[in-house]
């Protein structure tokens, strides 16, 4: 048994407003009685139709009821009553009586089903809003799940098509290590060039991550010197990531230089260093 949906079903309001059959009203007691959420649900709804009544205005007292459904009665009396012209000898006449219809327990009757159906509609209104609200949370989570997804998938495809060039190509593997250098001793960084294609990739293995102010800028070390050919994302682990090409290096370098790099390396902030095999 979901207990939420038998909440949700619309039962306990047409309980409380008299509209079920005996046995779907024992039904109904006897879930209260099995279950506390729905007696809980009950209690919910019954106090939601007091405030409700109250909202309206003060309930008038037996005593005043009593006083106006006589006054009624009374005018009611005098309308059906047609008044006789008067005659110098009035014949007998026979009275028609006029039965009065119980009309006060079917208005008192009404007006406590407008109340509880005004009551009924306020609290599903509410539910309705709240669903509402979850539904569209619920959709915006999707969006940004499917956003999430296609950034993955484009990355996925980059990098496949990096590794295809890996291995399509003439790539030489350069190891880079920070064991004897004073920054960084557990760094690890790969290099891959294809000297006839110009083309270098970066594989982090573990680089530290650095503030905000500082990059890691990767040089190739040729015969005119250290040349910077692109910035290192650290936290880009285990992927691909592109330099600028290079013809000519015999050793390849990362420093720590300021956000956006330098045009020449701060060999004091040297991180690791490789030379190609």
């Amino acid at each position: 048994m979901n207990i939420q949906e038998y909440i949700e079903s619309g039962k306990l309001e047409l309980y409380l407003l008299g509209e079920l059959t005996e046995r779907e009203r024992e039904e109904v007691i006897a879930m209260a009685k099995a279950y506390p959420e729905i007696q809980e649900e009950l209690d919910a709804l019954e106090q939601s139709m007091f405030a409700f009544d109250e909202l309206t205005g003060k309930t008038p007292s037996a005593q005043v009821k009593e006083k106006i459904f006589t006054s009624l009665e009374e005018e009611f009396k005098k309308e059906e009553t047609p008044k006789a012209a008067p005659v110098p000898n009035p014949a007998p006449v026979e009275t028609n009586v006029v039965k009065l219809t119980p009309w006060k327990p079917f208005a008192v009757a009404a007006s406590l089903v407008a109340i509880l159906a005004s009551a009924a509609a306020i609290y599903f209104a509410g539910k309705f809003y709240e669903t509402d609200q979850k539904f569209t949370a619920l959709l915006q989570d999707q969006q940004v799940m499917a956003d999430n997804l296609n950034q993955v998938k484009l990355e996925y495809e980059k990098t496949d098509s990096r590794l295809d060039r890996l291995v399509a190509g003439d790539f030489r593997r350069v190891e880079m290590k920070g064991e004897t250098l004073p920054m960084q001793k557990d760094a690890k960084v790969d290099v891959f060039w294809d000297q006839k294609a110009k083309e270098v990739f970066v594989a982090v293995n573990n680089l530290n991550s650095l503030s905000a102010e500082f990059d890691y800028q990767l040089w190739a070390i040729g015969k005119d010197g250290p040349v910077g050919i692109g910035l290192v994302n650290p936290g880009e682990k285990f992927t691909l990531q592109q330099m600028n090409a290079v013809a000519e290096a015999g050793a390849f370098a990362i420093t720590i230089e300021p956000k956006g790099g330098s045009k020449a390396p701060t060999l004091d902030k040297l991180v690791v260093l490789g030379e190609v095999a």
